[in-house]
């Protein structure tokens, strides 16, 4: 526990979606996440590069045609809480047969002084 509240899951979770508005710190969830066609929300690898930089990376084989705009990192399979959110310049599409494998990199930095 940190000051009497538990610490969330893990931030395990990538989802694609096809929401194009602008990344906001007060979003919390995709605008229209992606449901099917091997295209829902799965487990990621995830790693730690080096102090402050993670990765995580997921293969997706598709089953239908699938479009793909935005991007989370979540911390359960449905619902549960975002941790970023990215939005791509252009609509990627893709069709039954075809995969692409995501890797989102996220760094963070230490704040030395106020």
């Amino acid at each position: 526990m940190i000051i009497g509240a538990s610490p969330p899951d893990p931030f395990v979770y990538m989802a694609t979606g096809t929401g194009a508005g602008a990344e906001s710190t007060a979003s919390t969830a995709l605008e229209n996440e992606n449901t099917q066609y091997g295209a829902q929300r799965a487990q990621a690898t995830v790693s730690y590069v080096s102090l402050g930089i993670s990765q995580w990376s997921i293969l997706y084989a598709f089953t239908g045609p699938v479009t793909i705009r935005e991007l989370g990192i979540f911390n359960a399979s449905v619902g549960g809480d975002m941790f970023l959110r990215h939005v791509l310049s252009e609509n990627k599409n893709y069709s039954d047969g075809e995969s692409v494998e995501i890797t989102i990199t996220n760094t963070n930095t230490r704040v030395t002084s106020i």
